[in-house]
């Protein structure tokens, strides 16, 4: 047998294997190929650019395998503001490493003006993520994008002036910074003002102010029409954003030179005993309706004397806006002069008079008429007449003078039509002594409206007269007669149809037709008919037909190479119709209506090759809302140019078919724009780009930073959090928002209700899971951001420090994340003794006595609890508690370890003071105390509660536990600053030593048992017997008293027996309930609620005990 050395390997045999060992570890190193990295810089180091260029991020690859598999795999990213991609901040992100490594890049399209950091990174092989700053300045100005608002209100008096602002925006939506330049100050920026059918109405005094403190452009202009009108502002002839604006003109006070009148009737003759009316207008300076109710006064003085006439009935009423009616009574005939005037200002109105005559006449207005066939129905050009016949009250004649009668044919547009007024019947071939009346425009001269007379011989006063008029323009009209004032008729208009003439062939043309078409396709040709008037002329469709005079033409002409359809009234006097030419060449056609050609005659068209036109369908694109998106127009198109302006967006166009469409801000829906296409043969094509904005999903405009709470305490006591605030456009869409704490719960607060809800206020609120831990909302933004302000907090149980709320906001856009953090502040909780009253102290003693608390003994588990512990951050042994052990009687056995030997207290039998442990140890110690105090880690407490021993010689003693907590608690972020109160528990138990029988004992016991139990069945028989017999022998005894004895003593025989039976049960009830009222019932309060904070008084008895513990009791 060798010696031990010389079974150990040789030292250089060890040295072998680790070499080897090593090379095979470095080999396979080798093996694994090293992950590439990036480094990312800008392009020629540019990094300000302008919003809409193109930013270009040089990418150095390092360590980068070989082969094109594992380029194609790579995926870069760009993030700004968190937002990865595509967003808000930049557009077109794209990453190009297809080529040569030297010529990779990153290429997007800044959007936001301002400073910004790009988040550079690899996916695919996790690459850590490069920081690149850049800026971005605002574009040009973009019209369309520019914002025009009113800079005070969109109301203003007429002669006032009214300021508008323009916001400069580009056409991303970034505002442009002030400069010395003054864009719109070479007549660029422009305002115009209209009323809603389109009417331009003018204004004064337009004013170019540039720039304004605010940032804006200010412009101003004073309106003096009133009236409610759409203010457009335009640049470079187009409109910006925001316009039209309403625009509201008040009118000015009353200026009582500007004011006028007007008879109600259009005539100042009137008839004796009829009443006077005349509108009285209010106007202010600038001739605008002024509604005030102004005091006005008249005086009519009559021009034969000179004097003044009275009038007891005069009235002005209120009949409209600004106008009045002044009426009375005319009983005096001749000529008047009345006079309106302000009687405060003494200022007559328009500075003029007005004068009017009373004729003596009998004109009733019910019993004169007229009649003739010019009355209802005339041809445009023709020569019509009719009769008007005046009678009085009584059906008589009433002749006037010729001076007196008036004629009015108005059209329903305002024109009106000429006519002549002759006495007696119609004599076609001359008016021989006649006396007709000539009116322009319908009214007589000499009165406020300035009608012309012209008498042409005479002086009759007949009572029929002939009225001629010629119509130009067909349509339809009215037709009024007055006899002065007096309207025949009952005072209601004549209806009259002004039909077409003939068709006049000069003037009725060709007004559509396409000058080069394609093959085989339906070409289109509109041909307007009209009279000599220019009226159109209607169904008329069967007289039209279209005519080939001849075709150039390489291809054989047949019957089917030109082929027309019938022409089709538009109702409107224009006629359409369709021809097909199959051949290529030159076609000359005329349009010919019944035997007459209509101009152009002929005209020619060009029939070429379908190749030879530009080839356009409509697009169809996306993006979301506050984005921007690029698209080509012609990937779809055969040849394209144009331009295009949308409703809701900017459109920029970069080369010859590339657009880039942002929409404004906060729209979403769908837009769409328009392009035109010119190709080199001249042709027009029409393009349409459908456009869909997106609604971007619910944005966190509001969040708190920071919430608070307290431990076990719902936050905040009144009310909710306030803060959170969710953004989304659409309105009426109802989306959801979730929130949902890490270590505790969310729920709401009582909400005030609302009497009147409408659509938008309809909220439901349930809970996700079955712990019911989630707060779900469904609703709409409005609704749900009046609910967000009630939501309150609670942590879990003894939870405080950090938590965090996530709120989860979801539409059909999208889902929108944020987290708020809250920190819960911590209280002091005091500590908790897990143990039972008694226990009992079984089994085999140990040379180091009873073991109090033994887990294969007992089916409880005793330990000591610390709430605070649960959320207690860093290292767990940092809180300590101080725990005392100590019986009344006996002693303590007890192991500590070495590092609470030095916080150990003990008492000794005999002694009740605390003294401190002089001794140390470097393992650990074994004690016998009739009491120990040391100050230790929760898991010290239960490892020495553990290591717990009972000795003496009494079967019963009690073993109090005290714990004391030192009143820390939270310990965050330092100890010294959470430190409260100190708080205690204290168990008191009792210990009970249980001690062996033998088995002969445990059988004679048994024995006993049995036999007492037979004993007290057989006593029981025995006595029920007894019972039983006694019983037969008293009903005998019964029924033969009962034959001699009456009936009234029956009632008053009983047996003390009997009582003693009624009385026994009453008894047993009684005691029952004793019994019962004797005993406490255990109240269901939680072991933390059981525990009380009490002192400790105790004395102790170290007699000895020689007692049996023969059985067990809880006392």
């Amino acid at each position: 047998m060798g010696s031990p050395r010389s079974s150990l390997p040789p030292l250089w045999l060890l040295l072998l294997c680790v070499v080897a060992a090593a090379r095979r570890a470095s080999m396979a190193r080798a093996q694994q190929p090293m992950p590439p990295s990036f480094a990312f810089s800008w392009l020629d180091y540019r990094s300000s650019f302008v919003a809409g260029d193109t930013a270009v991020i040089k990418i150095t690859p390092l360590d980068l395998p070989p082969g094109d598999e594992a380029r194609r795999s790579l995926s870069f990213t760009a993030t700004v503001n968190g937002r990865r991609g595509n967003s808000t901040y930049i557009a077109d992100v794209a990453a190009h490493h297809a080529g040569e490594p030297a010529a990779w890049n990153i290429t997007f399209v800044p959007l936001r003006a301002g400073d910004f950091v790009v988040l550079v990174g690899e996916e695919r092989f996790g690459v850590a993520e490069s920081t690149l700053e850049f800026a971005v300045a605002a574009a040009g100005v973009h019209p369309s994008a520019s914002l025009a608002s009113w800079t005070y209100s969109g109301a203003c008096v007429a002669g006032s002036k009214a300021s508008v602002s323009v916001a400069l925006r580009d056409a991303f939506g970034n505002g442009v910074a002030r400069g010395a330049d003054m864009p719109g100050g070479n007549g660029n920026l422009k305002v115009s003002v209209s009323r809603s059918n389109g009417a331009i109405v003018e204004f004064k005094d337009f004013r170019y102010n540039g720039w304004a403190e605010d940032g804006r452009i200010s412009l101003e202009f004073v309106p003096v029409v009133a009236g409610a009108f759409l203010v457009r502002v335009q640049s470079d002839d187009n409109t910006l954003r925001g316009s039209p604006l309403l625009l509201t003109v008040n009118p000015g006070p009353v200026d009582i030179a500007k004011s006028t009148c007007s008879w109600k009737y259009g005539t100042n003759v009137l008839q004796i005993f009829s009443k006077l009316e005349i509108f009285i207008h209010q106007k202010d300076y600038f001739g605008n309706a002024v509604p005030d109710i102004h005091p006005f006064d008249a005086r009519i003085v009559k021009r034969a004397t000179n004097l003044s006439v009275p009038v007891a009935d005069l009235l002005i009423e209120v009949v409209d806006d600004g106008t009045r009616l002044l009426s009375f009574k005319a009983v005096d005939p001749g000529e008047f002069v009345l006079t309106i005037f302000d009687p405060k200002l003494n200022q007559k109105i328009s500075n003029m008079d007005y004068v009017y005559n009373v004729f003596v006449g009998y004109c009733d207005g019910s019993n004169s008429f007229a009649n003739g066939s010019g009355l209802a129905h005339s041809v445009a050009g023709s020569v019509s007449h009719f009769m008007v016949y005046l009678q009085d009250h009584y059906s008589y004649p009433s002749p006037i003078e010729s001076a007196w009668l008036k004629v009015q044919i108005l059209s329903k547009n305002g024109a009106s039509v000429n006519s002549t007024i002759s006495p007696g019947e119609l004599n076609e071939e001359t008016f021989v002594g006649g006396h007709f009346s000539t009116f322009v425009g319908g009214h007589f001269s000499g009165g406020p409206t300035g009608h012309q007379e012209k008498i042409i011989a005479g002086n009759m006063r007949p009572n029929s007269f002939n009225v001629s008029y010629t119509p130009k323009f067909a349509g339809e009209y009215e037709i009024w007669v007055q006899c002065g004032n007096i309207v025949i008729n009952s005072g209601n208009p004549y209806k009259m149809t002004v039909s077409t003439g003939v068709v006049s062939t000069d003037l009725s043309t060709v007004v559509t037709f396409v000058r080069k078409v394609k093959t085989s396709v339906h070409n289109e040709v509109v041909v307007q008919l009209v009279d000599p008037f220019m009226n159109p002329m209607i169904h008329l469709a069967s007289k039209l037909r279209i005519q080939l005079t001849s075709a150039d033409s390489t291809t054989p002409m047949n019957a089917t190479s030109f082929t027309a359809g019938e022409f089709v009234d538009n109702k409107d006097g224009s006629y359409t119709t369709y021809y097909v030419a199959k051949n290529t060449g030159l076609y000359r056609i005329c349009i010919q209506f019944e035997d007459a050609q209509l101009k152009p005659c002929p005209f020619e068209v060009h029939v070429v090759q379908d190749e030879d036109f530009s080839t356009v369908q409509n697009d169809i694109i996306s993006v979301r809302e506050n984005e921007s998106v690029s698209f080509d127009v012609l990937s779809n198109d055969y040849i394209a140019g144009g331009q295009a302006v949308p409703l809701h967006g900017s459109v920029l166009q970069y080369n010859q078919k590339k657009f880039r469409y942002t929409p404004f801000e906060g729209f979403f829906g769908n837009d769409t724009f328009w392009y035109i296409i010119f190709d080199k043969h001249d042709n027009i094509a029409y393009g349409t780009v459908f456009i869909s904005v997106l609604c971007r999903p619910p944005q966190f405009i509001s969040l708190p930073q920071q919430l608070h709470a307290t431990e076990d305490t719902i936050a905040p006591q009144f009310g909710g959090f306030p803060g959170i605030k969710i953004a989304y456009s659409d309105a009426a869409e109802n989306i959801s928002v979730m929130l949902q704490a890490q270590s505790g719960n969310v729920s709401l607060a009582p909400m005030p209700m609302k009497f009147h809800q409408t659509s938008y206020d309809v909220l439901s609120i349930s809970t996700g899971d079955r712990y019911g831990k989630d707060l779900i909302f469904n609703g709409t933004v409005e609704a749900i951001n009046g609910a967000l302000q009630f939501v309150k907090y609670i942590g879990n149980e003894d939870f405080y420090g950090n938590d965090i709320i996530k709120i989860y906001a979801m539409s059909r856009s999208g889902r929108e994340d944020a987290q708020v953090p809250i920190f819960v502040e911590p209280i002091n909780d005091p500590p908790v003794i897990l143990a039972p009253e008694s226990i009992f102290l079984g089994g085999k003693k140990s040379i180091e006595g009873y073991q109090i608390f033994d887990k294969q003994r007992d089916p409880f588990e005793s330990s000591i609890v610390e709430p605070d512990l649960q959320s207690f951050p860093g290292n767990k042994s940092h809180l300590q508690l101080v725990l005392s052990l100590e019986v009344h009687e006996g002693a303590l056995m007890v192991t500590l370890t070495a590092g609470i030997v030095a916080t150990a207290e003990v008492k000794i039998e005999g002694n009740n003071c605390w003294q401190p442990l002089q001794t140390s140890s470097a393992n650990r110690i074994v004690l016998r105390v009739a009491g120990i105090r040391f100050r230790g880690s929760v898991s010290d407490c239960n490892n020495a509660m553990q290591r717990l021993f009972y000795q003496g010689r009494s079967n019963e003693t009690t073993l109090v536990i005290i714990v004391n907590d030192l009143g820390y608690f939270g310990c965050y972020p330092d100890c010294s600053m959470k430190s409260g109160t100190p708080l205690s528990t204290i168990k008191t138990i009792r210990l009970l030593i249980r001690k062996s029988v033998k088995s002969r004992d445990l059988l004679l016991r048994t024995a006993l048992t049995i036999e007492l139990s037979l004993g007290c069945v057989l006593l029981y028989y025995i006595l029920k017997c007894i019972c039983a017999l006694k019983g037969k022998g008293k009903n005998h005894n019964k029924k033969t008293r009962k034959l001699k004895k009456t009936t009234s003593h029956q009632n008053t025989s009983t047996s003390s027996s009997d009582d003693a039976g009624y009385l026994s049960a009453p008894a047993t009830v009684l005691s029952s309930g004793g019994n019962r009222s004797s005993l406490r019932q255990r109240s269901p309060r939680s072991r933390r609620q059981e525990l009380e904070l009490q002192p400790l008084t105790m004395s102790r008895n170290n007699g000895d005990q020689d007692d049996q513990l023969a059985e067990h009791k809880d006392k």
